[in-house]
């Protein structure tokens, strides 16, 4: 059988997130790095020096030299550059959050399923090895408590908390609760910066299941945990470290009284969540098939997450509070 030809990539953005994605398109046999583009020739060319490709500054060169990019460029740009991008009929991964405005996600994936461009949304979570087996264990759940904090830093200020940190696990229980959002009530506020830094939601489904979703940018730890109540079992799911507790009820315990639960406790073998991100994509573009996050899931993603800074400037108001003018 002929080996199929490498796919054309580049890579639009070489910052934080710009990098990894080159470094896995490098090492990736499917793909053929081409070009890095960013506005900052210098840090393109030292990104493109590392991992292959031309630099260049200008997206719109891509049109004609590649079949499919990565934009990691920050969220504001996201719809500017993935429009013309897609309609030059190119296929898209575009870093998390699809958009920072709902009818530009709409707009983008209306656009790729005009094309028939392969357009996937970077959940990178939806891909790691922990949610696989959290997957595999849920089965009808009752209530998430999921809890994500990390370090401040400059990086991502330009979006709120929900759009940065939260999404991640708005994400994961809409993959994991398989049940249409029905209401949203939220809380949050700014510390460090002019937009929110650390808010709380509840979610409620149309099933009943709740989650209690917490994301703050203002910590001295990084934690991302997950708790999922479901009947006759807990599980704690330590996203971080890759390590799951779980609790199941394996008899009556008004028989066996403690016996009657059984516990357990395993590191779960840690992947490349980026790596299989990116395999993922690549193999959508050469079979054709849709990805796992695409640009429904993504704007989903990103309804709940505007129904939820909705909330919290509802909420604002209602105490009296401003979120602080734009600088």
């Amino acid at each position: 059988m002929a080996e199929q030809p490498r796919i054309k990539v580049a890579v639009v953005g070489a910052g934080h997130f710009g990098r990894f994605h080159c470094d896995q398109y490098s090492s990736n046999p499917r793909a053929e790095l081409v070009a890095v583009i960013d506005a900052d020739i210098a840090r393109a060319g030292a990104v493109a020096a590392e991992f292959g490709g031309k630099p260049g500054q200008d997206y719109r060169s891509l049109i004609g030299r590649v079949e499919a990019v990565s934009i990691a460029v920050p969220t504001p740009y996201h719809f500017e550059v993935a429009r013309e991008l897609i309609d030059a009929g190119m296929h898209v991964l575009i870093e998390k959050p699809i958009t920072d405005k709902l009818d530009d996600a709409h707009h983008l994936t209306r656009l790729a399923e005009e094309h028939k461009s392969v357009l996937q949304v970077g959940h990178i979570e939806r891909f790691s090895s922990s949610y696989r087996a959290l997957a595999k264990t849920i089965t009808q759940p009752l209530y998430f408590e999921c809890y994500r904090i990390a370090p401040w830093k400059e990086r991502g200020i330009e979006v709120d908390v929900v759009l940065d940190l939260m999404i991640h696990d708005i994400d994961i229980v809409l993959g994991l609760a398989g049940s249409p959002v029905w209401k949203v009530d939220a809380v949050g506020t700014p510390i460090l910066g002019k937009k929110i830094d650390m808010a709380n939601a509840r979610i409620t489904f149309e099933s009943g299941c709740v989650a209690n979703v917490t994301a703050s940018r203002v910590s001295y730890k990084t934690e991302r945990r997950m708790r999922v109540f479901q009947r006759q079992s807990y599980i704690v799911c330590d996203l971080a470290e890759a390590r799951i507790f779980a609790y199941h009820l394996r008899g009556d315990p008004a028989v066996l009284g403690i016996g009657a639960i059984a516990t357990e406790s395993y590191d779960i073998p840690k992947e490349n969540s980026l790596a299989n991100e990116i395999d993922e994509f690549l193999d959508c573009i050469a079979t054709g098939r849709q990805p796992v996050v695409d640009g429904r899931a993504g704007s989903e993603a990103l309804r709940v997450a505007s129904m939820i800074n909705d909330s919290i400037e509802d909420h604002l108001r209602r105490i009296g509070a401003h979120l602080p003018a734009p600088a």
